[in-house]
């Protein structure tokens, strides 16, 4: 597709491994196509990131990781996700349970994990959607029963977990019959835990996401990384959805079907105008992500800024679709592939707020 594509300029923050991030994104965008062709475990795209480091990135510094300050590590998922929004993806469901590993690195258990992390030695994954936007009440939530002084059995399921069948550790929650919830680390070894067949999604199946059935597992206090408590929930770093993350992998999936676009503009004049519209409001929105990075904005700016991350994903992707006509709707085109993988933005850790906007600018309404 040439350099034009890749190399726009898009990105602002200085980054001292520059070279390594090219020669990294440019492997994964090789990559990408065979990935989501064959739907299996993505190891062409996983290993690049292994070799690389990347899963040092959000390891603290003291932990054996990069600590990167956020502002450069959501430019680094950006431009993850526009060479390969399905590896971006993959990490971005691995750094959400490094995060609640660090937010109790007092543990013992949780600074184990970090350290096999940091060394390239375990892969972590996240199942909380039980807890947030997919509570699954009742019969299939993932309850815990005390069994004795720090004991407790789980039973039930991770409704949605992200490269479950490659994990080492799950961080998940779960409930117990007087409404307290518990964070756990739990090691993907432990008799009684099993992960179903990935979900057939309409994209990013190399996700290989997948229900986890888990059936009479024991833990003791060590595997408790926070709680029982009244609401997990309320603990800073404890559960909540990606925010910043998922509006990065956003503006990089949008950015691909932006630098498609701006290559395509040399024999289209009809294009310039809308690309560079599209151009500026990507621009704005890139600037409010990094300015709530570095801590300069509030809840509102960054929930604001996620819907304008969706939307911009989904027009870019579409409008590149459009201009590739009958040839981007082959499977073999990355228009079609991009396409498909905005709408994940649609349904993913996606609040009702975050929805309900989607849905007023699908229909032409001003924002609420």
């Amino acid at each position: 597709m040439g350099d034009e594509m890749v190399h726009h300029g898009f990105w602002t923050e200085p980054d001292p491994e520059e070279a390594r991030i090219v020669a990294l994104t440019d492997a994964l965008r090789d990559a990408d196509g065979p990935a989501d062709l064959d739907g299996g475990w993505p190891d062409a795209l996983w290993r690049p990131l292994v070799d690389a480091g990347v899963l040092r990135w959000s390891v603290p510094a003291e932990r054996g990781g990069e600590g990167l300050a956020r502002p450069l590590l959501v430019q680094r998922y950006a431009r993850l996700a526009e060479a390969s929004l399905t590896a971006a993806f993959i990490l971005s469901q691995h750094d959400a349970a490094v995060r609640r590993l660090t937010a109790v690195a007092e543990s013992p258990r949780a600074a184990q994990w970090l350290g096999a992390i940091a060394r390239g030695e375990a892969m972590a994954t996240v199942g909380i959607s039980q807890l947030t936007t997919s509570r699954r009440l009742g019969a299939k939530a993932l309850t815990a029963a005390e069994i004795g002084p720090g004991r407790y059995r789980l039973d039930g399921a991770m409704p949605w977990v992200t490269g479950a069948e490659n994990a080492d550790v799950f961080v998940t929650g779960a409930l117990l019959d007087d409404g307290r919830q518990m964070l756990i680390a739990l090691a993907s070894d432990r008799p009684g835990l099993s992960v179903l067949p990935a979900f057939d999604l309409a994209a990013l199946q190399a996700s290989r996401t997948a229900e986890v059935v888990v059936k009479g597992v024991e833990i003791d206090a060590d595997d408790v990384l926070m709680g029982p408590s009244d609401e997990i929930g309320a603990q800073p770093g404890a559960v909540g959805t990606a925010g910043l993350e998922t509006s990065a992998l956003a503006l990089g999936q949008a950015a691909a079907a932006l630098g498609g676009l701006l290559a395509a503009t040399a024999d289209r004049v009809d294009l310039v105008e809308p690309v560079d519209l599209m151009r500026e409001t990507w621009g704005a929105a890139w600037s409010t992500l990094i300015a709530c990075a570095r801590g300069e904005g509030d809840a509102a700016a960054a929930g604001s800024l996620r819907a304008q991350a969706n939307a911009m994903a989904l027009r870019a992707t579409q409008s590149y679709l459009t201009a590739r006509r009958g040839r981007g709707f082959l499977r073999s085109d990355p228009a079609q592939r991009w396409a498909r993988q905005a709408l994940f933005f649609l349904v993913w850790s996606c609040p009702s707020p975050i929805a309900q906007a989607a849905i007023r600018d699908l229909a032409g309404l001003c924002p609420a």
